[in-house]
């Protein structure tokens, strides 16, 4: 698979789609991270060995890599009001993030393995 091929699923995962189609949603309820286990449309079995979790581990560990430079490279005024401020980001972010990290695990997947 080429560049193109790789556009294509990377752009089907940032829209939350099956990496195959692009058509089946891959959560049924995106604020309640609730799954298919396969997509609707055509049937492709998104995470068959649970592989994605891996990669939601290392992108986790990406983040909190990223936040812990934000802690040494900055000189608060206020420590604590700068610790508040950085654990409520970072639990955002983690949030906001995860079905995406999820869905591009599950295109990475697929990339590996289209069939």
């Amino acid at each position: 698979m080429g560049k193109e091929a790789f556009r294509v699923v990377a752009g089907r995962a940032l829209t939350l789609r099956c990496p195959r189609c692009g058509v089946g949603p891959i959560f049924r309820n995106v604020l309640r991270y609730s799954e298919h286990e396969r997509c609707p449309s055509c049937g492709f079995v998104y995470d068959p060995k649970g592989e994605s979790i891996a990669f939601i581990y290392l992108s986790t560990a990406v983040l909190t890599g990223c936040i812990g430079l934000v802690m040494v490279l900055t000189q608060p005024e206020s420590r604590f009001w700068s610790r508040v401020a950085l654990v409520a980001g970072a639990l955002f972010v983690y949030l906001t993030t995860l079905p995406v990290r999820k869905s591009m695990a599950i295109a990475l997947n697929y990339l590996q393995t289209p069939d």
